[in-house]
């Protein structure tokens, strides 16, 4: 982790977890302490993870709390990354995303979501298919991953990697949290930082009170060299 006043200076990086875990997907306030999540990746089978803390300095070994079960129908290699949390009316939602990939010569990343009512039991609320699928030549030819999912218009936006071999920020809408109904890819500006692609959308809430919504999110530039990178949005879909 690191803090910033101003996203131009950043505090000296300290590490918050042990060797193996990485993607963390956001924070949550759960009462008197808050919750990240972040995925297991030292070991196969990979899988979701949470660490606590009271102050965002100090943070909880992790735990480990689901992986997808023999009930999964798509998540054939019965791994999960890449999570995300959403608390609404009194329930928690974590999105993943499962594969048909890993160590094979082709296949796709899927995102899918499971359900809790105490952030320790969890249960698969897509077994039978992803929410988000592969259903668009720009998700092709591997697949989807990284999402985030925020409350806006009084309904549901999803910012996700669109493919991971030709990596772009696609969005999504849903009433419910499950069903999903994909809108494209977003625009947003090709730079020297991410001329060879970018992804892995993050929006920030609450930086700005005047209607304007900030992301960041991760791209390649020529050089394989990988940056973080800040843009403004006042609709989630067309970023500057």
């Amino acid at each position: 982790m690191a803090t910033t006043e101003d996203f131009v200076a950043f505090s000296k990086i300290k590490l918050i977890s042990p060797e193996g875990y990485a993607s963390p997907g956001n924070v949550i306030q759960v009462g008197n302490e808050f919750v990240l999540c972040y995925q297991q990746y030292r070991n196969f089978p990979h899988t979701i993870c949470l660490a606590r803390s009271c102050d965002l300095y100090h943070w909880s070994a992790p735990e480990v709390v689901f992986n997808t079960g023999n009930d999964n129908k798509w998540n054939i290699d019965r791994r999960v990354i890449d999570p995300y949390l959403v608390a609404w009316e009194n329930k928690y939602y974590c999105y993943y995303t499962g594969s048909t990939r890993w160590g094979r010569p082709a296949g796709h990343n899927l995102i899918g979501v499971a359900g809790s009512d105490d952030l320790k039991n969890w249960h698969d609320l897509t077994p039978l298919k992803p929410a988000i699928g592969v259903d668009f030549d720009w998700e092709k030819p591997d697949g989807n991953e990284n999402n985030c999912v925020i409350r806006k218009d009084k309904r549901w936006f999803m910012l996700y990697s669109a493919s991971l071999v030709n990596q772009k920020i696609a969005w999504a809408i849903s009433e419910n949290l499950i069903h999903w109904k994909k809108g494209g890819l977003c625009d947003v500006p090709i730079m020297d930082a991410s001329v060879g692609h970018f992804g892995a959308p993050f929006v920030i809430e609450g930086l700005s009170g005047d209607g304007i919504w900030h992301m960041i999110y991760q791209g390649q530039d020529a050089n394989k060299r990988m940056s973080f990178i800040l843009l403004e949005s006042k609709d989630l879909i067309h970023w500057r």
